[in-house]
This record gives structure tokens, sequence and C-alpha cells, in this order.
């Protein structure tokens, strides 16, 4: 079995889902009492988050935190967090490393496309929803992006928020439902932050999920136990 790096703490609530869902993989594929072969760097997420929006600062410290678990030697890479997703991208040739990374953006695009939708709802922070950086991977795959309205973005920041301190309300799960109804002429929705996924599943989603976390973590599972 191969090891899976992740860079957690990003923020720490979601990094406890990645964990979970990587074990559970792992015993579903191998049984008795396996489990996965994990490397977690955890840091401190403020100093990034507090740089959103500053590419050149942002890029630098993701770089630094990336070099330091790169030298831990994981046969591959989770990042934790879809917003640093647009950093690794620019700075992913200084790395100088082969270890392949399980991009989060990359495979909702693909997973989009082999399921052949079109149009698809993203909800993630404002930032992210903002940026255009997810947007424009999906749309070069030919799928069109909507995103919630200015006030409506709003409330999932707040929400956002919560989730960072793993504070998941009933309200806020309601308000995530509504929101998904208003748009159920979508394809499906893509949970464009590690966070929503304790807020939106299965049960409170009239649309498909997409959701970066578990195509991540199966990707991941799957390389693990390549030959």
């Amino acid at each position: 079995m191969k090891t899976i790096g992740l860079l957690g703490g990003t923020g720490w609530s979601s990094t406890i889902g990645y964990y979970t869902l990587l074990n559970q993989l792992m015993h579903a594929r191998l049984g008795a009492h396996h489990s996965a072969k994990i490397l977690l760097k955890s840091i401190d997420y403020q100093y990034l988050w507090s740089s959103y929006g500053n590419d050149q600062k942002a890029s630098h410290l993701l770089e630094e935190e990336l070099a330091g678990l790169i030298a831990l030697r994981p046969d591959c890479i989770i990042i934790c967090c879809n917003t640093l997703h647009k950093y690794y991208d620019m700075i992913k040739d200084k790395l100088n490393s082969s270890i392949p990374v399980m991009h989060a953006v990359d495979l909702v695009a693909q997973h989009a496309k082999d399921h052949d939708y079109t149009k698809v709802l993203l909800l993630a922070t404002k930032f992210t929803m903002e940026d255009g950086f997810f947007h424009q991977k999906l749309e070069n795959a030919g799928i069109e992006v909507v995103i919630p309205a200015q006030e409506e973005r709003n409330i999932l920041q707040d929400i956002h928020g919560q989730l960072m301190v793993n504070n998941v309300t009933a309200e806020a799960r309601e308000y995530c439902r509504k929101l998904i109804l208003q748009h159920n002429n979508l394809d499906a929705v893509v949970l464009g932050c590690t966070e929503y996924p304790l807020v939106v599943d299965e049960t409170n989603s009239v649309l498909p999920i997409i959701d970066p976390v578990r195509l991540q973590t199966s990707f991941a599972v799957d390389y693990a136990l390549s030959k």
C-alpha cells in the first residue's frame, strides 16, 4: 500500500472528513483491520486564509507548506482545500516534484464530463465563487457554471465561517436545501468548499452532488492500491 499525504488544517473540520473517508474507503476495499497509510501535515490556516487575493503571498506560503510535505516522501498528495488549488497551479512547476496531486478542480471537471453534465451550480466560499479560477477549468471543459446571487453568497460565507469551527446547524442545512431547490433545472451541484459536505448531502439536495472531497479520496485510494 502506498502512503497518501494530506495537506490539512485548511480548515481542520473538513480535514477530519478526508481522514475518515480515506480509512473507510481503504477498509471497504481490503476488509479486516486495514486502514489507509496517511501522512498528515496540518498547518495553521490563518496565514494562508488572510493572504487570499494576494496571489504572490498566498502561492509562496503554499509552496513552503507543500515543500515540507513533499520532503516526507508520500506517494501521492491531497490538498484539503479547493481554493488552494488556484495557488497550487501557480507554483506546481517550482516544486520540482513528481509526486501526483489529486487535483480537486480537475477531478470535478472530469466527473462532470463523464456524466454529461453541461450546467452546474457552484457553492463555495465567496472568494471561490467570485474569483473565477474554479469556473475557468469547468468552462474550459464545456460546462457552464452558475453561482448564487450576491446576498446568497454573503449568507453562504457566514455559513462557511460556522463550518470552519465544525458548527453545523439545522438552519444552515435548510438554507442550502432551499437554495439548491431554486436551481433544480441544473444538472448537478458542485460543493466547491471542502466544508460544505457537512451541510449538503443526498438528504437535502434535489440535484446530483459533485463532491471534490469524495473524488480526491477515491482517486487517492485507487492510486495507493495500484501496482
